[in-house]
This record gives C-alpha cells, structure tokens and sequence, in this order.
C-alpha cells in the first residue's frame, strides 16, 4: 500500500513527538502492509504547524529513512506537506514556499475542520488549470447536511480527487462519500503511535470485503502511485 497523508515527521507540527515516535510509526505502517509513505506535515497556515520549512521536511524525512534502513525496515519515506487552504496557496507553490507530494505535481490541501470553504472550488480550478493534481483531504469531516454534500459533490465534478481517512472508512459520511462514488484514495493521517495511529490494515480489509479487491488495489495502491509519480 502507499499512504499518502502522514504526520510522522517529529517536531514539526502537532503529529510524532520524538524521533523515537516517528520510527514507531514507520514500524506500524510497515507492518500494516505500507511500502511507501509520504510525511504530511501540516503548512505554516495551519494553527497545528510548528517548525515548518520545506528544507526541515527533506532534512526529517531523509533522517527517518536513513533510520528505518538501519532498522531493517523496508519502507520508501518521501517528503509532502498537508497544505491548509488560503486563497494565496497557487502563489506559495510558485515560490516554492510549501511542497506537493513527493515533488510530484500533485498536492494535499485541507479546508478549515467542520466547513465546506466556499473559496477552496475557484482555487483548486486555478490549480488544477496550471498543471496540479488537487487532492482534498478527509472530506469526510465537512459533511453536517445536503448542502455540504452537494458542494462537496460540484468540488469532485471540478476535478478535485477525494482522500478518506483510514480509521473513518465505516463512518457514516465517509459511506455517504462511497454511495455518491466521491471516494479516490484512502490515507491514514496518522499522527502518533498511539492515540491516533495507522489504520491502514483495517481500511484495506473493510473496502476489500465491501466494496471488493478492485476497488482495494484502486484506493490504496494504484492511484496514490500514479499521483506520486506525476
């Protein structure tokens, strides 16, 4: 599997703590069946950023898979960022003051928790104009009626692929997402060993009993891979 919405770099923002922390979390992806990992932290328009520097993810990332190696884990560690929505993101791409996904062409973007941002579709269409893959993620979250499902749904028809968070696969909204076909990648947003955590197993094994292995492999491998390789 390839999980490309990760909070493991440590110290960076409100995910892993500790180095230590981090290479748990490498531990548990791998054993969850992920081979490749892209680490999200959140943009500095993010009240949960920390020390965000594109420089300091490379430096963290290169850190964690040089001590996943030396553990013998077999995991692939490339740098990203869960960018928070503002108006001005397209101009912090072009200045290169926030990442995409691998230095791939396609970039995480979060709107504010518990709300549709009814500036996030004319943006995304900007991006997505100038070459960007926009992934949304954990759509789940700005479900609380019709009207929401309904703007999530013009996002979608713009373009815009969705990532449903792992643990949240068999929740209401995120059922709700898979009935209207809204539903293209599933990531854990895992931000600890502990309390929030890599349920990548368990999401792989639910869509592969409800929904089938096409729909597994399409979620959990095959896009995410072409999206990192843009």
């Amino acid at each position: 599997m390839i999980d490309i919405h990760c909070h493991i770099l440590h110290n960076i923002d409100d995910g892993a703590r500790t180095a230590e922390v981090s290479l748990n979390m490498v531990r548990q992806a791998y054993d969850a069946g992920v081979r490749t990992l892209v680490c999200t932290p959140h943009s500095p328009d993010s009240s949960a950023s920390r020390h965000y520097s594109p420089a300091l993810i490379r430096e963290r990332t290169t850190a964690l898979q040089q001590a996943a190696d030396q553990a013998g884990i077999a995991l692939t560690l490339l740098p990203g960022t869960e960018i928070s929505f503002v108006p001005t993101v397209p101009q912090k791409l072009a200045s290169k003051q926030i990442l995409s996904l691998a230095g791939s062409r396609t970039v995480l973007i979060e709107m504010p928790v518990f709300a549709v941002d009814q500036r996030f579709l004319p943006v995304a269409q900007t991006l997505i104009a100038e070459g960007y893959t926009v992934v949304l993620a954990h759509p789940e979250r700005y479900i609380y009626n019709a009207q929401d499902l309904h703007d999530l749904q013009a996002i979608h028809e713009a373009g815009v692929l969705f990532q449903v968070t792992a643990i949240a696969v068999d929740e209401p909204h995120s059922l709700a997402l898979f009935e209207h076909h809204l539903v293209d990648i599933v990531a854990s947003d895992a931000h600890s060993d502990t309390y929030r955590p890599t349920a990548m197993r368990f999401a792989f094994d639910y869509v592969y009993e409800r929904f089938g292995e096409a729909m597994a492999q399409q979620l959990f491998v095959d896009t995410p891979q072409k999206l990192i390789s843009q």
